[in-house]
């Protein structure tokens, strides 16, 4: 009897097999790197602007709505391949240096337009990340690298308060703000090098821009989208919690002991909010990036 010729492996299989690719790692590392560099300047916010700066209390981050309308226009860029690449490099580098900008800052006002625009950067640039992940890795395997990506972000929340509080004990409030431009650009290099392992982008003719609200709020994502709305409106800023747990703690600890307890009660509220929850995202059948979740954050 004559033994068995081995089968061949389903091409699709093999894809799965080698969805962990450097592109994917690449993309990855850049979402952890980036989430740290925007952790600790978001943990010494209140410090800094009560103790250093004398500010009587703590914005309300309004620049999170800047975030979400540029997450909305950057779904449109990320249609085009060329253009969501350059997006995603210009994101992170510039998210990095305004955020790490707070540090240097004389004003309150400063602080907040500082602050402002570094959301922006950091709304513009996610649908670019998305669709370059979509780029990098097959359909079938979308849920796997998704997943991935958002286990290395929710790594580098956790990661980045802790690191504050290394940093803020050895050289102060500005100069560990200062620092986190480090990691910032270090994930600006990762993304870099994902984009260059990633697939040559197909030359398409430039179209105008287009940002399509109706079909998005129509049928069951609409109300999806309802119902994610009516949570981000109650949704305290982490800048305020920080703050107030240390205006509570101060008159009994100090105010280097409160803050260090109110950055340890931070890192605990990061980890509760970043457990697992996610589902991956549905491709639907069409080729636009405007339709892809792959424009839109997993994290919502």
């Amino acid at each position: 009897m004559s033994p068995t010729a081995p089968q061949p492996v389903p091409e699709h299989a093999a894809a799965d097999r080698r969805w962990l690719t450097p592109g994917v790692a690449g993309i990855g590392a850049a979402s952890c790197l980036a989430d740290v560099g925007h952790e600790v300047p978001t943990a010494l916010l209140p410090s800094l602007l009560t103790s250093t700066l004398g500010a009587g209390g703590a914005g309300s981050d309004r620049g999170r709505v800047r975030r979400g309308a540029a997450r909305f226009a950057g779904g449109a860029l990320a249609d085009d391949p060329a253009r969501r690449r350059t997006v995603a490099v210009g994101g992170y580098t510039a998210t990095a240096a305004l955020a790490a900008g707070t540090g240097a800052a004389t004003s309150v006002w400063q602080v907040g337009a500082l602050r402002a625009e570094a959301w922006a950067a950091r709304g513009l640039r996610v649908p670019a990340r998305n669709a370059l992940l979509a780029d990098i890795v097959p359909a079938s395997a979308y849920g796997r690298a998704y997943g991935f990506e958002r286990m290395m972000d929710n790594l580098g929340a956790i990661a980045g308060p802790l690191l504050a509080l290394g940093l803020v004990a050895a050289v102060g409030t500005r100069w560990a703000i200062g620092l986190s431009v480090i990691p910032g650009l270090l994930a600006a290099a990762a993304i870099v090098y994902a984009i260059r392992r990633a697939p040559t982008a197909e030359p398409r003719p430039r179209v105008p821009l287009r940002i399509r609200v109706r079909p998005v709020l129509r049928g069951d994502l609409g109300r999806l989208l309802a119902a994610v709305a009516a949570f981000e409106v109650g949704n305290v800023a982490a800048t305020l919690l920080i703050l107030r747990a240390t205006e509570l703690l101060s008159p009994d600890r100090g105010l280097r002991a409160a803050t260090t307890v109110a950055l340890g009660m931070y890192v605990a509220y990061n980890v509760a909010a970043r457990r697992p929850r996610q589902c991956p995202p549905v491709v639907p059948p069409t080729g636009s990036a405007s339709a892809d979740p792959s424009s839109f954050s997993p994290s919502a």
